[in-house]
Parts: C-alpha cells; structure tokens; sequence
C-alpha cells in the first residue's frame, strides 16, 4: 500500500511536470524502455534495486545507461529521483500509472472496459459517448477481454467500478441469498 501512495505521487508529480502531448510521449516511451530494461536484465535490477548498493553507485550506472541513448533530460531527471530517494522499485507502476494521470490533468476522464468478447467500433463509440456525458468531459477507455466475465461489461476509473457483468450480477445474487438464509442451515 505504501509503495501505491508513493507511485501516485511521483506519477503525479511527472504528469503536471509534462507540458504538451509531444513530451508525455516521448518521456513515457523512455521511461517504459528503461523499465523494460531494468525488468528484462537481472543483473541490472540486481545492483539497482538492492537497498545495500548506494544511491550514487546506483546513479552512476544509470547515467551509464542513460548517455548510451538519447534519452530526454526530463526522463533522466526523473529516473535520477527515483534513485536518490531509494524509490526505483516503483518504476514500474509509474509508467503504468502515467498515461491516465496526464490525461486526467487535461481533463480527460480514464476508463478501463472489460468484455469477454470483443466490441465493435460501434459499440465503443456509443459506450464512450455515454461516459462522456455521464462524466460531463471527454473519455479515454482502455480495451481489454476478460473471458472469466461469462457475460456483459466491467469498466473501471480509478476506485469506481461499474460492473454490469454476469458474473458481478451472479456475486450479487449470492449476497443478496446469503443474507436471507438464515445461519445454520
């Protein structure tokens, strides 16, 4: 949970520090490659997520990587934080997290879409024209197929869970049965 509250903030943070859709994209794109990177080499995440090797031995190897490509100076900054504060383990939720933060910022309202079928260009484009008015703001919505649904739709903005699934009616179903029979029987 600590490290959720602290991922919030940094990606918080990072998503007011990007001005324009042009930098978000670029320093995204290489933050998400660094974290590939570090997730991909265990050698790498070895040294650099160990909390015994300094922080300046850490940033030493990250300036490394860092002058090897051409990296941004905004994403170097923010990489360079992270390891100061001994918070590069949080990385990965950060570049996650970062694409609804910024959009959120320019008023653009996130929504993840569940669905054990796939919808068609129709279907997205009322669904998104509905959340839009209900949010009185223009939507974003992330496509994914869930097939443990059975039926209907599950769609998420942050803590808010709208689900008009089968299964979420089936769950309800079983609540609502479990508090009338009594216990015992």
């Amino acid at each position: 949970m600590k490290n959720q509250l602290l991922a919030k903030r940094y990606t918080e943070g990072l998503a007011g520090a990007l001005p324009d859709e042009g930098e978000f994209q670029s320093v995204y794109r290489e933050l998400s490659g660094f974290a590939d990177l570090l997730l991909n080499h265990s050698r790498l995440q070895a040294v650099l997520l160990r909390p015994f090797v300094s922080s300046s031995k850490k940033a030493a190897i990250i300036g490394e990587i860092l002058d090897r490509e051409t990296y941004r100076e905004k994403t170097k900054r923010f990489l360079l934080l992270l390891v100061r504060h001994r918070r590069l383990e949080i990385l990965p939720d950060v570049v996650r997290d970062l694409p609804a933060r910024w959009k959120e910022r320019h008023g653009i309202r996130t929504f993840e879409v569940r669905s054990v079928v796939p919808m068609s260009g129709t279907q997205k484009g009322r669904l998104e024209a509905e959340l839009s008015r209900l949010e009185n703001a223009p939507v974003s919505c992330s496509y994914s197929l869930d097939p443990a649904l059975v039926g209907g739709l599950f769609i998420r903005k942050g803590n808010r869970v709208y689900d008009a699934s089968l299964k979420g009616e089936i769950e309800r179903l079983k609540d609502i049965i479990g508090e009338r029979v009594p216990h015992g029987h």
